[in-house]
């Protein structure tokens, strides 16, 4: 007879007496609750965006671009919290737009400098419009000081556990 795994052993013994998070509500989970409302506010975005084709990392990356001016391809994924990989995809999907311009960084030949072009900056303040409307609505249920309250919290969360991220942002 083939050995069980230590897992299998686990699995085939009664519960504990000790109560288990996993009996916690989903209402009541912290990490739960963040991706839902991660999911609701992208399905708020996409339903401001209408027919316009951006997602939300694209959106993001125009904004810092806009913010920044002319910045390194890796400067971009730190800024936005991305892996260098990624964020390849979304300015190649953003330069086949025509929304910025790369060119190979003479500091550094390997690099890649990206930025918005007039086309890109057109682009940016159309969709600024949604992006905004879909950020209100999802916080729509919070008063004024509640909405300030909340986005302090956040920012807090972010700012201490940053390093802790798969691809910690370079806050600034």
């Amino acid at each position: 007879m083939p050995k069980r795994s230590s897992l299998s052993a686990v699995a085939t013994q009664p519960l504990a007496s000790t109560p288990l998070f996993a009996d916690t509500p989903l209402m009541e989970r912290t990490g739960f609750l963040i991706r839902r409302l991660h999911q609701i506010h992208v399905a708020l975005f996409v339903q401001e965006a209408g027919e316009i084709d951006i997602t939300t990392i694209q959106f993001t990356a125009l904004s810092v671009l806009y913010q920044r001016g002319e910045i390194d391809q890796s400067e971009l994924a730190a800024q936005v919290g991305m892996d260098r990989a990624n964020v390849s995809d979304v300015v190649r999907r953003l330069l086949e737009r025509g929304f910025v311009a790369v060119r190979v960084n003479p500091a550094h030949a390997r690099r890649r400098l990206v930025k918005l072009t007039a086309k890109g900056i057109a682009f940016l303040k159309m969709t600024d419009r949604c992006a905004l409307r879909a950020q209100e609505r999802t916080v729509a249920a919070l008063a004024g000081a509640d909405r300030e309250a909340f986005a302090a919290l956040l920012r807090r969360l972010v700012q201490e556990q940053n390093a802790l991220g798969r691809w910690p942002l370079r806050l600034k």
